[in-house]
């Protein structure tokens, strides 16, 4: 990886009101990208390499976003494939937890942060105990490992412009500078990425498929 500069953090009024749900109104999911996401999250339990080639498929008809992410997104994990002994129970945690709650966009800064949940904090203090990251997010969440985004060539699909969602900051654990997303637009509102694991200089793995779905404010003054 380049050297990078740690990005400043996403504002913190916007962290909060992520996750306190302030003045905030979920879009519905479009019933079409819905029963695709379901088919695929389907075919993944029960043939792993068809319900990631379906995956894939919908992230390559995606466009880089048509429109600065800024603000707060409700993220979902869509699948995993991180090893195929190790996957299951990964996508068992995931599911039965749901330690990620999504990310803090700063469209101007061009960086972000993510929100999760208290147990899932509670467990990174103890693998993780040199990270300081960590900070309150309302009453129910904490934000932390920061990411600074730009546009670029998709790691494993150099033919698309995604947006790159890159931990590579020095606050950052090891473990977790090595994490770059990529990020596609699939509907209005509604996003497709991948996160990628880097094995070498320029070998990377897949490790999930993720959801974000833009929050929209509610009424002024709401």
């Amino acid at each position: 990886m380049s050297d990078r500069t740690l990005p400043p953090r996403a504002s913190l009024t916007a962290v909060r009101a992520a996750a306190n749900g302030d003045a905030l109104v979920d879009p519905p999911r479009p019933s079409a990208l819905q029963h695709r996401i379901e088919a695929a999250q389907y075919d993944v339990a029960r043939d792993r390499v068809r319900g990631l080639a379906q995956l894939n498929k919908l992230f390559r008809e995606g466009t880089f976003p048509r429109e600065p992410l800024d603000g707060p997104t409700r993220g979902q994990m869509v699948a995993a494939d991180v090893l195929p002994l190790v996957t299951p129970p990964i996508a068992r945690l995931i599911t039965t937890t749901k330690p990620w709650l999504g990310k803090v966009f700063d469209a101007e800064a061009e960086c972000g942060t993510n929100l999760l949940t208290p147990a899932f904090v509670a467990v990174c203090s103890v693998l993780l105990r040199d990270y300081r990251g960590f900070r309150p997010a309302g009453d129910d969440a904490f934000s932390g490992f920061t990411f600074r985004t730009y546009a670029g060539q998709g790691s494993q699909d150099a033919d698309r412009r995604v947006l790159k969602i890159d931990y590579d900051c020095p606050e950052n654990p090891p473990v977790i500078r090595r994490i770059l997303d990529e990020l596609v637009q699939v509907d209005d509102d509604y996003y497709l990425g991948k996160a990628h694991f880097q094995l070498t200089a320029t070998r990377w793995h897949l490790l999930f498929y993720f959801a974000l779905q833009r929050r929209a404010p509610g009424p002024r003054g709401a």
